[in-house]
């Protein structure tokens, strides 16, 4: 119960300050309360906290830059849970090999092997702009700017936030035609209200 109380605490304090991942931290929040489901099992509910708390624990780390480290305390709690009555722990194996084949098993999603190790599979360059303000988001000017990117070759134009910063995304394609180039495409990012740094990233790094 602790540690579904300070999942749910956490995801509280995440929608107030990164509301634009909210879907996040609300789906995290819900499957940190998955053991409340097996509370009439509690073998079965000791085994499931063991499953969960690795798991988000390994979440909190890889989506620190989006406010899951919120989670990090609840994560803790639901894998000292399982160890509270000596009648319902896990066996030793179980105990053993759960918590290391969740965590890995989350860290593969995140970012499977050999993934940037395959250049002809890497995804074309993209602009990232940093603006001033999460307002921005609601900006009315601002947004109807951004859609005119397409116009200029963009492939794709997001808008999230990154660690409490609202970040501008724009794709390129592979070749810029009808005498669109890469260049006037970063002048019209850098003309849209509320931009302070913009930034070439490919697969690996981002630069000025």
């Amino acid at each position: 119960m602790a540690g579904v109380v300070t999942a749910g605490l956490a995801a509280a304090l995440g929608l107030l300050i990164a509301p634009l991942s909210g879907g996040s931290f609300l789906m995290t929040a819900l499957v940190a309360a998955t053991p409340l489901l097996m509370q009439d099992h509690p073998k079965a509910c000791a085994r499931t906290c063991l499953v969960i708390g690795p798991a988000l624990l390994a979440w909190a780390v890889i989506g620190a830059v989006i406010g899951m480290f919120l989670f990090a305390p609840a994560a803790l709690l639901l894998v000292i849970a399982p160890f509270v009555d000596p009648g319902n722990r896990p066996g030793p194996w179980f105990s053993a090999i759960a918590p290391v084949v969740t965590a890995a098993a989350i860290v593969l999603i995140a970012a499977p092997p050999g993934q940037d190790h395959d250049p002809e599979n890497e995804p074309p360059p993209s602009f990232r702009a940093t603006l001033d303000s999460t307002d921005r988001f609601r900006d009315r000017q601002f947004n109807e700017h951004k859609e005119r990117l397409l116009d200029h070759g963009a492939t794709r134009v997001e808008v999230y936030e990154y660690a409490g910063r609202l970040v501008l995304r724009v794709g390129m394609p592979d070749t810029f035609t009808d005498g669109r180039t890469e260049g006037a495409l970063r002048d019209e990012i850098a003309g849209l209200p509320g931009v302070v740094d913009i930034r070439r990233c490919t697969f690996h790094t981002c630069d000025g």
